[in-house]
């Protein structure tokens, strides 16, 4: 061996397979073991050697950056000592200096303008930590028009400054972030008017708004920013909430007023006053609010900085206050309809009526400015105007609708007491709810069968104590309206009061017109409460019991409650109650799926054991596999193998099916929706895939793969619908990645004998896992159509037990004869023939193409016979 294969790099390995022994190959695979680890040696020591220069290189960049930090430590030095000097020379009693020239004066210039702009924007943000947002606007004006000087000197002077370009940058984010700041404080809930002036001013002076209805506008639009706040924010209650809102609004009114109107009866807004103290003639310069640092240099400041202060052209103009109506007008209308978009679902919280009363009352609690009377005249608002009825008495009017058919706390304890009593007696009968096998086909006293629903004496009597509700919530909707019981829903009338305050509720008519729009409320507060009401329940097992019955309680409200009904479809709106019935089969779907979700994760426990792949666990898990012989024809001869493959899922993935189908068995699946059918088989599907998702991440033999691709594509085949894109593109990854881990050469040759097996054992799983099928016509495309007529002629075969596409049951556990698939005929003895080795091909054949390599791996697999599978 050792004198034949003398150069391991040059072998030949399809050669090497046909003229050497299974002992010799594996002579040959420790040679290469062996000269690869010397390879690996090899790359170690020269690795090691190039590792000496890196570590040369690192020891040269540290020294450099502790030089060139040294360097940088002594420049600093040098422009301290160079400052002191400075600063100690001018302190010496010296003759008079010589004349400085003009171009060292226009040097000094220029170095104290750029230190100005330093210390001023080291100021400006001292300012904006301290919120004076006016001096930060004034010391930006003054830095802008320092640094636009600067700009102005020549390109050969500005080429010697960058540092000028990075202050540009420093400078305009100063700007934006004034604005920022400023818009910020303005939107504050509660604002005084000199504070809200003082903000104005900044926008004033930074934005040169060119008009004053802009800048009105801008502040209109400021504080309807801080109301949206208020709505989004998370309050603890809902009172709270719309006591801000109230204290917001009524904050912007009276803002309007001072800033821009008349502030304390002096005929002028308090914005204008405050913008010719900047501005004037008379007001200070803007340097002069600048701590200026200690140096020689500021003799040097020009005037131009000295003297500067803001400009305004518009500084001795008032607001136009006939233009006040219209901006006020358009306002109410926006802030109404934001409100009404924003606070609805706020509102939807409140729960009960006495809750709105609370909200009412805490609003009136609000305090308003002591001149209300003359800032609404001013504002060209109504005399009487009040924020609350204005804005927000509409929305709780509106809600008090949603919740004047709700029972009062007495019928609402009563009625839901009811409901859990009932529900805990239930958990404690003989026969529980989640097993109705033992009844399927019986008919006793106590049970009514009404559509396919089993329907208890106890759930009937529910459904009449919900009907006779209505009383109790009339009388607690006139309580709330008008202070007094209301006793008999057809002999009580809504009488106006005149004595009520701000003539609350008086469109008795539209009341009553809400009457059958509040009983959709009403069933969608009830399904609320029975999806809260067992929540809690700690044994997991009841809670699943209770579900279910709550899921039969609410389908049967549909049939049991005349008087909701009437209620609910008053002046000939069928409408409403058909809506509603759709409302509680939905929800009766919602406690379905409670079940279905139980269901899933306890087979979702139980598929982690699908992750168990050692030898020894495979060895009891697998079942055992089909023996095929098959055969290729060669132009010299004919080669024969015998192969097997996997015929049955997996013995654990049986025993989850197993499980799925006794777990919707017991529920009696004909009575289950078809929605919640169909996500109880999808969601135990998806688990499932999840399992086998994670088994193709791993390192798989190819007796694994071969077994798990079954497995995916049986329960593919036999659960999942081709509609369902998801879970069919997820099945088609799986495959694909356990494909990947096969020999492409025997999964050539496998994979039609692994699909007919498939196919086949769909078949003859379908009558014992019938239920699991999503749909009667799900295995049409397996050829059963054709196999059925066939039965036709066969009286001995049971018909429920042959596959039918117009089937009314679900198939039964009846045992059925083994059908043969058209494309399963010959699986025991099947030529396997390769086209590309017919003699008229002979000619094409070469050494490297695909028809020399599957013949040498066909050639192998008949050395190997089946000790290569086991």
């Amino acid at each position: 061996m050792s004198t034949s294969i003398h150069n391991l790099l040059d072998l030949d390995v399809d050669k090497l397979f046909e003229e050497r022994t299974v002992s010799e190959i594996m002579e040959v695979e420790k040679l290469l073991d062996a000269e690869i680890e010397r390879k690996r040696i090899d790359l170690r020591g020269m690795v090691g050697e190039r590792y000496k220069d890196v570590l040369t290189s690192s020891d040269a960049i540290k020294c450099m950056r502790s030089v060139s930090e040294d360097i940088v430590n002594n420049i600093a030095k040098i422009t301290e000592r160079c400052e002191y000097l400075i600063a100690g020379a001018s302190q010496v009693d010296e003759p008079p200096m010589k004349p400085v020239s003009s171009q060292t004066i226009n040097h000094r210039t220029i170095v104290i303008e750029i230190r100005l702009i330093m210390v001023i924007i080291s100021q400006i943000w001292m300012s904006l930590e301290n919120e004076d947002f006016s001096k930060a606007a004034q010391l930006y004006l003054l830095v802008q028009h320092i640094h636009t000087g600067l700009q102005l000197l020549s390109s050969e002077v500005l080429n010697k400054l960058p540092i000028l370009q990075k202050m540009k940058s420093d400078i305009d984010a100063l700007k934006n972030r004034i604005l920022k700041r400023t818009k910020e404080k303005l939107q504050t809930l509660e604002l005084s008017a000199e504070e809200a002036s003082n903000n104005l001013n900044v926008l004033m002076l930074l934005e040169n708004y060119s008009s004053d209805n802009e800048l009105i506008n801008i502040f209109i639009h400021i504080r309807k920013a801080a109301l949206d706040t208020v709505l989004n924010e998370t309050h603890n209650t809902v009172r709270i909430q719309v006591t801000a809102m109230l204290k917001c609004l009524v904050t912007t009114i009276y803002l309007l007023h001072e800033c821009f109107i008349n502030y304390k009866n002096t005929d002028c807004g308090f914005v204008w006053q405050q913008l010719k103290e900047i501005v004037s003639d008379t007001a200070p310069y803007t340097l002069s609010k600048v701590v200026l640092p200690s140096t020689p240099l500021l003799i040097y400041i020009p005037d131009v900085l000295t003297q500067f202060r803001p400009k305004w052209n518009n500084v001795s103009e008032t607001f136009n206050v006939s233009q006040i109506s219209v901006i006020i007008e358009n306002w109410l209308k926006v802030t109404s309809d934001s409100i009404r978009n924003g606070l609805a679902k706020s509102l939807e919280l409140v729960t009960n009526i006495k809750g709105l009363y609370i909200i009412r009352e805490e609003a009136f609690k609000t305090e308003i400015p002591q001149n209300w009377e003359g800032i609404c005249k001013n504002l060209s608002l109504s005399n009487d105007f009040n924020v609350w009825f204005y804005f927000f008495q509409t929305l709780i009017t509106d809600r008090a609708k949603t919740l004047m058919l709700k029972k009062t706390s007495k019928s609402c304890i009563e009625f839901y007491d009811i409901i859990t009593k009932t529900l805990e007696e239930s958990t404690k009968v003989e026969y529980s709810e989640r097993d109705l096998r033992w009844y399927v086909w019986k008919e006793e006293s106590w049970m009514t069968f009404n559509e396919n629903q089993w329907i208890f004496q106890k759930i009937v009597q529910l459904c009449t104590n919900f009907d006779n509700i209505y009383l109790d919530v009339l009388e607690d909707l006139s309580l709330y309206l008008y202070g007094k019981e209301y006793t008999k829903l057809n002999d009580t009338k809504f009488t106006e009061s005149h004595n009520l305050p701000f003539k609350k509720y008086v469109d008795k008519t539209e009341l009553e017109e809400c009457l059958r729009l509040e009983c959709n409320n009403n069933s969608t507060k009830l399904t609320s409460f029975l999806e809260q009401l067992f929540s809690t329940e700690q044994n997991k097992e009841i809670y699943i019991t209770k579900s279910l019955i709550c899921a039969r309680f609410v389908q049967s409200l549909c049939e049991l409650c005349p008087h909701f009904k009437k209620s609910s479809s008053c002046n000939g709106h069928i409408n409403e109650w058909q809506k509603i019935c759709h409302h509680l089969n939905s929800c009766s779907l919602k406690f379905w799926k409670i079940w279905v979700n139980n269901c899933v994760s306890q087979t979702e426990t139980l598929t982690n054991e699908l992750q168990n792949i050692d030898i020894l666990s495979m060895l009891h898990l697998l079942p055992k596999w089909e023996n095929l012989e098959i055969q290729e024809q060669t132009d010299e001869k004919i080669f024969k193998s015998q192969i097997k493959l996997p015929s049955q899922p997996n013995l654990n993935l049986q025993k989850i099916f197993s499980t799925i189908n006794d777990q919707l068995n017991a529920i009696i699946p004909h009575t289950l929706p078809k929605q919640v059918h169909l996500e109880y088989i999808e969601g135990h599907i998806n688990i499932i895939l999840k399992q086998y998702e994670m088994l193709s991440q791993l390192e798989l033999n190819q007796i694994q793969a071969l077994q798990f691709l079954f497995d995916v594509k049986y329960l593919t085949t036999l659960c999942i619908t081709r509609e369902n894109t998801t879970l069919v593109s997820k099945s088609q990854r799986i495959c694909d990645n356990l494909r990947s881990k096969i020999d492409p050469f025997d999964l050539d040759v496998f994979y039609s004998y692994l699909q007919s097996n498939v196919k086949m054992s769909v078949l003859q799983s379908q009558v014992i896992l019938g239920c699991l099928l999503p749909n009667m016509g799900q295995l049409s495309s397996l050829g059963l159509s054709e196999k059925n007529k066939d039965h036709e002629n066969e009286p001995s075969v049971l018909a429920i037990s042959v596959p039918s596409t117009t089937s009314w049951f679900p198939l039964l556990p009846v045992t059925a004869p083994v059908q043969k698939i058209p494309q399963a005929t010959s699986l025991k003895h099947k030529d396997y023939k390769d086209n590309s080795l017919l003699p008229s091909d002979v000619n094409k054949k070469s050494s490297n193409s695909a028809s020399s390599v599957r013949s040498g791996a066909a050639a192998f697999f008949g050395a190997m016979t089946t000790d290569w599978f086991l």
